[in-house]
C-alpha cells in the first residue's frame, strides 16, 4: 500500500513538473510590458480567450510568470500579422500579456514543453531579433535618405560635392535598402512594429504613417533625382534617356507569378523528379533574367562603359528591391488604418441613421413623442378616455346587430 502511494506521489509531480512552464520577463522596447485583464469563453469544451481593456499592472525585465496559454488578437481583416498574447497566472488569476515579451524560462524541470511561445516570439530575442525590434534600424534608414536628399540639392550647385556624390548617393540608397531587406527577412511584415495600431492605438500609428510615407515617396523617387547628378547637365529629364529601371521592375514583379504556374502546369501535365525542377527554374529564370538583361544592355549603352553599366544595374536591382519591400509595409499599414476608419463611419451612419427624426413643429427642434391609444377597430384616439367612449359605442353597434 506504502508503495503505491509513494508511486502515485511521483506521478502526480511528474505531471506538475510537465504543465507548469515558467517564462522570464525579457521586454523588448523598454523595461517594462503592461498586463490586461483576459476574457475567457468556455464553447463546446474548448476555451478561448480574448484581450481585456483593463491595464491590471506591468511586467519588469526579471520577473517570472507561469504561462497557461496563448491567443492572438488579429485585426479585422487579416494582412498577414496578428498579434500573439500569452495568458499568465498570477494569485491564482488569469491575465495576459504580449508574448513577446517572454522568454523560455531556464528553472523549468527537465521534460517541460514550451507550449506558450512561437518561433516567432523566440526570434524576437535573438541578436537580429532585438535589433530590428529597436528604432534604431529605422533611424539610420531615415538618415540616409535624408542624406540622399542633401547630396541631391548640393550636387546640383556645386561640382565637387557632384563628383563626391555619383558615388556617396547609390551607396547610401543601397545602405538603406539593404537594411530594410535584412529587416524584413528577419520579421516578416513584423518589421513595421513601429507604427502598428495594435501597439500604437489609432492616432499613434497614424503619426508614424506619416513620416513614413515620406521617405517611402522619396525612396521610389530617389533614382529619378540621382539621374542629373550622375548623368549631368547632358540629362534632359527624357524617361528615355534615363536610367533603365521598367524592365527589371515588370521581369522581377513578374518571376514569382511565373514560378507558380510553371509549378501549377507540371502538376496538371504529371511531370515530375528532375524535369519539373528544371522546367521551373528555367521559367522562373527567364522571366527575372529578360528584363535584367534589357535594363543592363541600356545602361551599358547610357554609361558608355560596360564596368559602370553592370555596376548601375546591380544598384538598380537592390533599389527596386528596397521599394517594394518599403511600399508593401506602407500599404499594410494604411490598409489596416482605412478598414478601420471604414468601420468607424459605419458605425456612425447607423447610429444617426437609427436615430428617430425631430418633430418637424417648433419648440427648438427638440424631439417629442405621443402616446395613441387605439379601440376595438384599431383606430387611434389621443386620449384613454376618448378610446373607452369609442369602444362603448362599438359594443352598442354589435349588441344591436345580434338584436
Amino acid at each position: 500500500m506504502k508503495k503505491a502511494i509513494n508511486l502515485l506521489m511521483l506521478l502526480l509531480l511528474y505531471v506538475v513538473a510537465a504543465s507548469a512552464q515558467k517564462y522570464d520577463v525579457k521586454c523588448l522596447r523598454g523595461d517594462s510590458v503592461a498586463v490586461y485583464d483576459v476574457v475567457e469563453t468556455i464553447r463546446s469544451e474548448d476555451t478561448y480567450y480574448s484581450k481585456g481593456e483593463k491595464l491590471v499592472f506591468y511586467l519588469h525585465d526579471g520577473d517570472q510568470v507561469e504561462g497557461v496559454d496563448k491567443f492572438y488578437a488579429k485585426d479585422i481583416v487579416d494582412v498577414g500579422s496578428s498579434i500573439g498574447y500569452a495568458v499568465i497566472l498570477r494569485d491564482g488569476k488569469k491575465y495576459c500579456t504580449l508574448s513577446e515579451n517572454l522568454v523560455f524560462s531556464k528553472d523549468n524541470p527537465e521534460g517541460v514543453e514550451d507550449k506558450v511561445l512561437t518561433k516567432s516570439d523566440e526570434l524576437a530575442h535573438t541578436i537580429q531579433g532585438r535589433i530590428f525590434n529597436s528604432i534604431i534600424p529605422y533611424i539610420i534608414i531615415a538618415l540616409l535618405f535624408l542624406g540622399v536628399m542633401v547630396l541631391n540639392i548640393l550636387a546640383m550647385r556645386s561640382n565637387k560635392i557632384r563628383s563626391m556624390a555619383v558615388i556617396a548617393i547609390p551607396v547610401c540608397i543601397m545602405l538603406g535598402t539593404l537594411i530594410e531587406i535584412w529587416a524584413y527577412s528577419v520579421l516578416g511584415s513584423d518589421c513595421f512594429w513601429w507604427c502598428d495600431k495594435n501597439r500604437y492605438g489609432f492616432f499613434g500609428s497614424l503619426l508614424r504613417i506619416i513620416p513614413f510615407g515620406l521617405i517611402v515617396f522619396y525612396q521610389v523617387m530617389s533614382i529619378k533625382f540621382y539621374e542629373p547628378v550622375i548623368l549631368g547637365e547632358a540629362f534632359d529629364g527624357d524617361v528615355q534617356d534615363g536610367i533603365s529601371v521598367k524592365p527589371a521592375l515588370i521581369s522581377m514583379l513578374a518571376a514569382f507569378p511565373v514560378l507558380i504556374a510553371s509549378a501549377l502546369i507540371c502538376e496538371f501535365l504529371g511531370l515530375g523528379g528532375w524535369i519539373e525542377t528544371f522546367l521551373i527554374l528555367v521559367s522562373f529564370l527567364l522571366a527575372l533574367g529578360i528584363g535584367v538583361f534589357l535594363s543592363l544592355k541600356r545602361n551599358i549603352e547610357l554609361m558608355k562603359s560596360k564596368k559602370w553599366g553592370i555596376l548601375l544595374t546591380l544598384f538598380t536591382i537592390v533599389y527596386i528591391l528596397g521599394c517594394i519591400v518599403a511600399v508593401w509595409g506602407l500599404i499594410v499599414v494604411i490598409f489596416k488604418l482605412i478598414i478601420q476608419i471604414l468601420i468607424v463611419g459605419g458605425i456612425i451612419c447607423f447610429v444617426l441613421y437609427a436615430m428617430p427624426a425631430p418633430s418637424s413643429g417648433g419648440g427648438g427642434g427638440t424631439t417629442t413623442y405621443r402616446t395613441v391609444y387605439y379601440d376595438e377597430d384599431r383606430k387611434t384616439h389621443d386620449s384613454a378616455y376618448a378610446r373607452d367612449k369609442a369602444n362603448e359605442k362599438i359594443a352598442e353597434r354589435e349588441a344591436g346587430k345580434h338584436n
